[in-house]
Protein backbone atom coordinates (compact mmCIF):
# COMPACT_ATOMS: atom_id res chain seq x y z
CA UNK A 1 0.00 0.00 0.00
CA UNK A 2 1.25 3.38 -1.43
CA UNK A 3 0.86 6.24 1.26
CA UNK A 4 -0.58 9.34 -0.05
CA UNK A 5 -0.17 13.02 1.25
CA UNK A 6 -1.92 15.96 0.36
CA UNK A 7 0.40 16.91 -2.09
CA UNK A 8 0.13 13.40 -4.14
CA UNK A 9 -3.26 12.47 -3.66
CA UNK A 10 -4.78 13.90 -6.72
CA UNK A 11 -2.16 12.55 -8.70
CA UNK A 12 -2.30 9.23 -7.99
CA UNK A 13 -5.87 8.94 -7.91
CA UNK A 14 -6.21 10.37 -11.59
CA UNK A 15 -3.82 7.96 -12.51
CA UNK A 16 -5.15 4.74 -10.78
CA UNK A 17 -7.08 1.82 -13.20
CA UNK A 18 -10.17 0.26 -11.49
CA UNK A 19 -11.08 1.37 -7.88
CA UNK A 20 -9.15 3.27 -5.67
CA UNK A 21 -9.07 1.87 -1.83
CA UNK A 22 -7.84 4.49 0.42
CA UNK A 23 -7.14 3.81 3.81
CA UNK A 24 -7.40 6.84 6.46
CA UNK A 25 -5.38 6.11 10.18
CA UNK A 26 -3.77 7.46 12.51
CA UNK A 27 -0.11 6.49 13.95
CA UNK A 28 -2.02 6.90 17.63
CA UNK A 29 -5.14 4.72 16.47
CA UNK A 30 -4.67 1.14 17.96
CA UNK A 31 -7.84 -0.32 15.64
CA UNK A 32 -5.88 1.46 12.68
CA UNK A 33 -2.77 -0.58 13.43
CA UNK A 34 -5.12 -3.45 13.65
CA UNK A 35 -6.50 -3.46 10.35
CA UNK A 36 -2.99 -2.69 8.65
CA UNK A 37 -1.76 -6.26 7.87
CA UNK A 38 -5.34 -7.31 6.60
CA UNK A 39 -5.47 -4.08 4.10
CA UNK A 40 -2.01 -5.06 3.02
CA UNK A 41 -2.89 -8.15 2.38
CA UNK A 42 -5.99 -7.41 0.67
CA UNK A 43 -3.96 -4.95 -1.54
CA UNK A 44 -1.74 -8.11 -2.87
CA UNK A 45 -4.99 -10.19 -3.36
CA UNK A 46 -6.69 -7.69 -5.21
CA UNK A 47 -4.10 -5.52 -7.40
CA UNK A 48 -5.25 -6.60 -10.32
CA UNK A 49 -8.62 -4.91 -9.66
CA UNK A 50 -8.12 -2.01 -7.59
CA UNK A 51 -5.01 0.39 -6.57
CA UNK A 52 -4.69 0.66 -2.38
CA UNK A 53 -3.68 3.81 -0.65
CA UNK A 54 -2.93 4.55 2.57
CA UNK A 55 -3.65 8.62 4.33
CA UNK A 56 -2.49 9.76 7.54
CA UNK A 57 -5.24 11.71 8.81
CA UNK A 58 -3.25 13.62 11.60
CA UNK A 59 -1.46 14.82 7.95
CA UNK A 60 -4.11 15.09 5.75
CA UNK A 61 -6.52 17.07 7.79
CA UNK A 62 -7.79 18.94 4.33
CA UNK A 63 -8.58 15.45 2.71
CA UNK A 64 -10.30 14.15 6.14
CA UNK A 65 -12.39 17.46 5.24
CA UNK A 66 -12.96 17.12 1.93
CA UNK A 67 -14.58 13.30 2.70
CA UNK A 68 -16.31 14.81 5.97
CA UNK A 69 -14.43 11.93 7.71
CA UNK A 70 -14.29 12.27 11.59
CA UNK A 71 -12.86 8.68 12.73
CA UNK A 72 -9.99 6.52 11.99
CA UNK A 73 -9.80 4.08 10.50
CA UNK A 74 -12.24 5.10 7.68
CA UNK A 75 -11.96 3.24 4.31
CA UNK A 76 -12.89 4.09 1.33
CA UNK A 77 -13.68 2.48 -2.70
CA UNK A 78 -13.40 5.19 -4.88
CA UNK A 79 -14.57 5.05 -8.91
CA UNK A 80 -11.86 7.59 -10.70
CA UNK A 81 -13.40 9.11 -13.79
CA UNK A 82 -12.42 12.12 -15.56
CA UNK A 83 -11.52 14.97 -13.70
CA UNK A 84 -11.90 13.33 -9.94
CA UNK A 85 -13.14 10.05 -8.63
CA UNK A 86 -16.49 9.20 -6.68
CA UNK A 87 -16.98 7.43 -3.63
CA UNK A 88 -19.05 4.23 -3.65
CA UNK A 89 -18.84 3.23 -0.35
CA UNK A 90 -16.93 3.77 3.55
CA UNK A 91 -16.24 1.31 6.15
CA UNK A 92 -15.99 2.83 9.72
CA UNK A 93 -13.73 1.49 12.40
CA UNK A 94 -11.72 -1.94 12.65
CA UNK A 95 -13.11 -4.77 10.22
CA UNK A 96 -12.68 -8.52 10.40
CA UNK A 97 -10.89 -9.51 7.26
CA UNK A 98 -13.78 -11.25 6.00
CA UNK A 99 -15.94 -7.70 6.15
CA UNK A 100 -13.22 -6.17 3.89
CA UNK A 101 -13.14 -8.61 1.69
CA UNK A 102 -16.87 -9.13 1.38
CA UNK A 103 -16.90 -5.34 0.76
CA UNK A 104 -14.32 -5.21 -1.89
CA UNK A 105 -16.15 -8.48 -3.76
CA UNK A 106 -19.48 -6.24 -3.60
CA UNK A 107 -17.95 -3.48 -5.73
CA UNK A 108 -15.12 -5.96 -7.70
CA UNK A 109 -17.03 -8.62 -8.66
CA UNK A 110 -21.05 -7.07 -8.77
CA UNK A 111 -23.86 -9.26 -8.92
CA UNK A 112 -25.75 -9.45 -12.13
CA UNK A 113 -28.54 -7.31 -12.20
CA UNK A 114 -32.19 -8.34 -12.27
CA UNK A 115 -32.92 -7.48 -15.93
CA UNK A 116 -29.65 -9.57 -16.88
CA UNK A 117 -30.54 -12.46 -14.51
CA UNK A 118 -34.57 -12.11 -16.00
CA UNK A 119 -33.04 -12.54 -19.72
CA UNK A 120 -30.80 -15.06 -18.75
CA UNK A 121 -33.27 -17.40 -18.08
CA UNK A 122 -35.66 -16.91 -21.68
CA UNK A 123 -32.66 -17.71 -23.69
CA UNK A 124 -32.28 -21.02 -25.32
Amino acid sequence: MQSLDESSFDEAITRAEGLVVIDFWAPWCGPCQAVTPTLEALAERYSEGASFYKVNADEAPRLMSAFNLRSVPTVLILKPHEGGARVLDALVGAQTERRYERWLERYLNPKPGLVSRLTGLFKA
